[in-house]
């Protein structure tokens, strides 16, 4: 038995970033290696700059998502124009300004998932930069504001849901729902191959482009994922707390 996090990504909006296609900004429909690396170097109190660690904490990460909500997908056109003058707020209160859209108007067309609720079932691998006490600990007192893959998206509940010991990601998956949520069971799940059942068949294997190389700031690297289904252990068969 491995001891796993659940975090639960609840909000009006979240955006879990794929490969950019010019001004386009897609989202995929689950929370994605390199998001949750973000998020938790947030939570940490990393820099944005801190690449390596950051990116040595994403290859680290061991997880599965359920869906408990399904999103509605929506489409923000934004236009901007800040100009060099313009002074700015990150989200580490450091005053700045000029960027990416310092001159003329930028346009960009963001997609978003409204209202999704899912459940991630995390753990790390021996390789891993930080422990996960460190990371419970920091997710229950972030160092930083958090948010689900953009700022502007910020979490509807508490983050960090429960610890349980389970055999694999996706028998971590069957937890309850916490809370209780309006869709179905089953619900659909996402996990690596050998961190759940087999694929019934190869429609069921997705290849997704979601690890970052936090150092070059680009995507680099694709896996493959398995898209199934998972009902929640409702009796706490085969899990402890």
């Amino acid at each position: 038995m491995t001891d796993y996090l659940l975090l639960r990504l609840d909000g009006p909006l979240q955006a879990w970033g794929g490969v950019a296609l010019d001004t386009r900004r897609p989202t995929l429909p689950f929370p994605t290696r390199s998001g949750l690396a973000g998020l938790l170097a947030s939570a940490l109190g990393w820099r944005y700059r801190d690449g390596e660690q950051t990116t040595a904490l994403q290859d680290a990460l061991r997880f599965a998502v359920r869906q408990d909500r399904a999103p509605l997908r929506i489409d923000d056109f934004q236009s901007v124009d800040l100009g060099r003058e313009t002074r700015g707020w990150t989200r580490w209160g450091v005053e700045k300004r000029g960027g990416a859209f310092a001159t003329e108007t930028h346009l960009l067309d963001k997609e978003y998932l409204a209202g999704a609720s899912f459940l991630v079932a995390m753990t790390l691998r021996e390789n891993a930069p930080v422990g996960l006490d460190e990371i419970e600990d920091a997710l229950k007192h972030p160092a930083r504001p958090l948010f689900l893959g953009r700022k502007g998206c910020p979490p509807a509940l508490p983050i960090l849901a429960a610890r349980i010991a389970a055999s694999s990601p996706y028998d971590a998956l069957r937890y309850p729902d916490l809370p209780q949520l309006p869709d179905d069971p089953p619900f659909t799940c996402w996990y690596e191959p050998g961190d759940g059942p087999d694929p019934a068949s190869q429609l069921q294997m997705i290849r997704v482009s979601d690890r970052r190389d936090f150092v070059a700031d680009r995507f680099s690297g694709e896996r493959w994922l398995i898209q199934g289904e998972v009902e929640p252990d409702v009796e706490g068969e085969g899990r402890t707390t």
